[in-house]
């Protein structure tokens, strides 16, 4: 009788947007902090596979292979030879990353609004009637 192991593995949000300047790869790195970011994925949770990747969104394995090296050197995952990748949240790090994201993701932001006519200023406006529904 063989006995196998069953693996609990943790899958996370990925939209691929093909036509977007950003590279798959980057897309992949970014899909899988923000799952660690928000506690979808935890210390310890096997993550899916690159084969599961690649064939569940038709991406090349080895772009997938680079985000998950990239995020192995960055400090997110860990892999396990023949077992596959693993989160790795050190909670110093993880901050650290996760304000650095924040802040790029709201100049992103803040130039895609500039670029359609608005300032910061009417950002400010639509956050503060936004907060005061809020609190009604």
């Amino acid at each position: 009788m063989v006995s196998k192991r069953k693996f609990n593995t943790k899958f996370f949000e990925l939209n691929i947007d093909v036509k977007s300047a950003v590279p798959i790869y980057e897309q992949i790195k970014n899909a899988v902090k923000m799952a660690i970011f928000s506690n979808k994925l935890k210390e310890g949770d096997k993550i899916i596979s690159i084969r599961d990747v690649s064939s569940r969104f038709n991406i090349n394995p080895i772009t997938i292979m680079k985000a998950y090296n990239q995020l192995e050197i960055e400090g997110f995952l860990f892999s396990r030879k023949g077992s596959g990748y693993y989160v790795q949240a050190e909670n110093n790090k993880l901050e650290t990353h996760k304000s650095e994201l924040f802040q790029k993701e709201v100049i992103e932001f803040l130039k895609r609004i500039a670029s359609m006519g608005y300032s910061a200023d009417d950002l400010i406006l639509i956050l503060k009637k936004h907060k005061g529904e809020e609190n009604d």
